[in-house]
């Protein structure tokens, strides 16, 4: 049986005229994404602390005998760079929402120059330790606790760059300001996540 014109649904037309071009916050896909990362990338991080935590039980010293206490002076410094730096880059992220974009740009920047100091002084820290990666069982997991963590923070630097760049193009305003607002959560990520781990390094074998 054939199909007549008047039989065919017409389409719907709607006016979405008045919609925004820009997605906001959790109206946008980069934003939930950005979110699930980090749930993945917290998993791992909390693997690592409870694979320290198991050593620490497993074995009946940690660090090993005639390793000494970790120093704390250089990390607790390292680590106060690094933490200021969330609140360079909340003060960045802001001020793309007002459509400062001087503002936006000059502490994108400081937020980069505060997070290359991290890791210059952790590169100072670490070519100094008396036990490498494959030494033993407690090297191994120090060294992947802290690349593990470098990694991130040279990832944010390198992401960070690139915002920047899009910051002295002009690219952001108040409307067009996603790719500012996601890059802010994972830096607050990895500076946060810093915390446990400085405090699992650095304190745990002065108090267990």
């Amino acid at each position: 049986m054939s199909l007549e014109a008047k039989d065919i649904p017409m389409e719907v037309a709607y006016d979405v005229s008045h919609l925004s071009h820009f997605n906001f916050h959790d109206q946008a896909p980069l934003w939930w994404g950005f979110w699930g990362i980090i749930l993945i990338e917290t998993t791992v991080f909390a693997s690592l602390i409870s694979s320290y935590f198991y050593l620490n039980l497993s074995y009946p010293q940690i660090p090993p005998d005639g390793i000494k206490m970790p120093d704390l002076l250089l990390p607790s410094i390292s680590s106060l760079i690094l933490f200021s730096s969330s609140y360079t880059m909340h003060t960045a992220d802001k001020a793309s929402e007002r459509g400062d974009n001087k503002t936006l740009k000059w502490f994108l920047i400081i937020s980069i120059l505060l997070a290359a100091v991290f890791l210059i002084l952790k590169y100072i820290e670490y070519s100094d330790v008396p036990y490498r990666w494959d030494s033993h069982a407690y090297g191994s997991l120090v060294w992947a606790i802290v690349a593990f963590h470098a990694t991130h923070v040279t990832s944010l630097v390198l992401k960070t760059i690139f915002v920047t760049y899009l910051a002295w193009r002009g690219y952001f305003n108040e409307k067009r300001h996603l790719g500012v607002t996601v890059n802010g959560i994972y830096w607050h990520f990895v500076v946060v996540v810093w915390l446990p781990l400085y405090l699992v390094l650095y304190w745990s074998p002065r108090l267990f």
